[in-house]
């Protein structure tokens, strides 16, 4: 008995099989056998003929009903059109016998597509090619933000062709970054493609292209293989579609955020991924439904669930890039512990940096901390005194409050104590003051011996002052090792939250500078 696969196909498709269809194929055959069973199935359950069911279909009867709905793509009836699109979306479930027919799902992010998108009746790849390709390229979806769809291997080839030298000679930096990534992604299963073609034509193997990893970098299989795969994570968004059922990851969110991460994310160097709270690591392509939870929140995933994926994946070893907000940064980091978050700020400051990310700018590689807070002064922990009169240095991001929710510009501080239950935040080595506030004042703050400059390892005046003005501070003790129970990490994961972590932060500086 073949194989079979279990799709939901549209009633639409299935009455016309059942009316018109006179098989002459093996797959025609096999499609209407399943879609009289089907038939079959509702009239017993009481159900309408239109309603869609899930047929077992062998890999012949998908490409009957694949061709059917190609050609309904061009159809006036507009109900033909929609069922149509519905079963093309199971067209990467076939496998043809001729290795032509198989297509490559593909995307283009803006700097890319706006070469290929047809504008104002005009079709830029109309020129100088085939049919095959004209007609993959007019059945590919464009939009504002970019293009996708399934092409075959030889319109993958074609665009392959025009894109592959941009990324060394393309004025726009946005585009000569996307045009490396796309073909570093899809030249790969170009080429695997065009050696089934070839072998299915007879072609001699000498005609195949270069190696994949030899003329995409440069360098041998072997050195290839030892170089970390890059993945940039992006942080799921809390607007989401409300449409029914399960839609593609990249389509479920749409906010305004995600959007901008995502559209960073296709012009970086890697693979993207989703952390979403509710699924883990996904794919962009894995379909969901939307869903009503947050990081560490009822119903989010556990950290442990996300590095069984990871590890599943093969991307323990990954280069991680992580796009977005500070609770997805830590819970990357508790995965790969290396994973770099370029995105410092509020949500203002993060939506420039994700724009300038597009437009090819580089960031600075120091713009704030990489944890923030916005709290009362006196939670800041290990703060100057009457008694203790060495400055605290740390990131400063201005005045918080209901009129200040967001950071401003992160500047490196000292808090200095001024008497009388007051302080004064300087710029670091300057005599500017930025603000004078007691304990009770709200501020945006971060710690800063996270990362060590060369201001940092300076001495301070209040360091260089005369002994008997500030006691030797203490040795830092050795690190201590504890035995803690197995599941700890879930216990920690459990109890995360911004008190707990405000505190755990303030012990934890105090531990470091006193030794206590």
């Amino acid at each position: 008995m073949p194989k079979t696969i279990t799709l939901p196909v549209p009633g639409q498709i299935r009455r016309h099989v059942l009316k018109n269809l006179k098989p002459q194929t093996q797959g025609e055959r096999d499609l209407l056998d399943a879609s009289r069973d089907g038939a079959a199935e509702l009239e017993a359950k009481g159900m309408n003929s239109l309603n869609t069911i899930e047929l077992h279909l062998t890999n012949d009867a998908i490409g009957s009903a694949l061709e059917i709905a190609r050609d309904w793509l061009d159809s006036d009836n507009s109900n033909n059109i929609m069922a149509g699109k519905s079963m093309l979306k199971f067209e990467l479930e076939y496998e043809p016998d001729d290795p032509r027919e198989i297509r490559h799902e593909i995307k283009m992010p803006k700097s890319l597509s706006v070469h290929f998108a047809p504008t104002y009746g005009q079709k830029p790849w109309a020129d100088d090619k085939s049919q095959l390709v004209k007609t993959d390229m007019g059945r590919m979806l464009w939009s504002t933000t970019g293009g996708r769809g399934r092409v075959r291997a030889e319109t993958l080839g074609a665009l392959l062709k025009v894109i592959t030298p941009w990324g060394e000679s393309h004025p726009q930096p946005a585009a000569a970054r996307a045009a490396k990534k796309f073909s570093a992604t899809y030249t790969e299963p170009y080429e695997k493609t065009m050696r089934l073609v070839n072998g299915h034509l007879g072609a001699d193997d000498e005609v195949q292209a270069l190696d994949f990893m030899e003329a995409v970098h440069g360098r041998n299989e072997a050195e290839a293989a030892a170089v970390p795969k890059r993945l940039v994570v992006v942080a799921c968004g809390g607007k989401k579609s409300q449409r029914p059922g399960k839609i593609r990851a990249d389509e479920r969110y749409t906010g305004n955020y995600f959007a901008a991460c995502l559209m960073a994310a296709e012009v970086m160097d890697g693979a993207t991924m989703v952390l979403s709270a509710k699924h883990g690591l996904i794919p962009l392509s894995e379909e969901i439904e939307s869903y009503d939870v947050t990081w560490g929140g009822k119903g989010s995933i556990r950290l442990a669930t996300v590095k069984k994926q990871v590890e599943k994946l093969g991307l323990t070893d990954a280069r991680v890039t992580v796009l977005g907000g500070e609770r997805y940064v830590k819970a990357a980091r508790q995965v790969w512990a290396d994973a770099e978050a370029p995105l410092k700020g509020g949500i203002g400051q993060q939506l420039k940096q994700l724009a300038g990310i597009y437009e090819g700018e580089a960031l600075a590689p120091d713009e704030g901390p990489e944890r923030i807070y916005q709290t009362k002064l006196q939670e800041v922990g290990y703060l100057p005194s009457r008694n203790s009169p060495k400055a605290r240095v740390m990131w400063f991001g201005g005045k918080a409050g209901k009129a200040n929710p967001t950071p401003g510009e992160w500047t490196q501080v000292e808090v200095i104590y001024t008497g009388e239950g007051k302080y004064a935040i300087h710029r670091l080595g300057t005599p500017e003051e930025l603000m004078t506030c007691t304990l009770r004042s709200l501020i945006h703050w971060g710690p800063l011996h996270e990362r060590k400059t060369e201001i940092d390892q300076a001495p301070s005046e209040a360091e260089a002052a005369p002994a008997e003005v500030e006691p030797a501070a203490k040795p830092v003790t050795a690190p201590r090792f504890y035995e803690v129970p197995e599941n700890w990490l879930e216990l920690a994961e459990e109890g995360n939250t911004e008190a707990a972590c405000r505190y755990w932060s303030r012990r934890c500086e105090e531990w470091r500078l006193t030794g206590k």
